[in-house]
């Protein structure tokens, strides 16, 4: 896992739309490719629509799904996992 960058990304709410996670995922990619990663993974909740977007838009790939992975006010929640490769 030496060349796998695990990431999360998190955007307050009062700042969502406002190209942010764009930014924010435009320097991470830059930073992994200059520390010389392979690919980036991250998990995320399906139901977090505008996320969803963002990942797919930055070229990430859904690989799976982790069913019943977490609990999120009182039920159980999938985790959607994807992957970009770097090249």
């Amino acid at each position: 896992y030496d060349h796998v960058a695990d990431l999360s990304l998190y955007v307050a709410r009062e700042s969502h739309g406002r190209g942010v996670g764009d930014a924010l995922m435009t320097v991470l990619e830059t930073r992994a490719r200059a520390l010389g990663y392979h690919k980036m993974v991250l998990a995320a909740l399906p139901t977090n629509a505008p996320g969803m977007r963002l990942y797919e838009r930055q070229g990430f790939a859904t690989v799976g799904t982790y069913h019943e992975q977490g609990m999120l006010d009182g039920r159980w929640v999938d985790v959607v996992v994807m992957e970009k490769i770097l090249g």
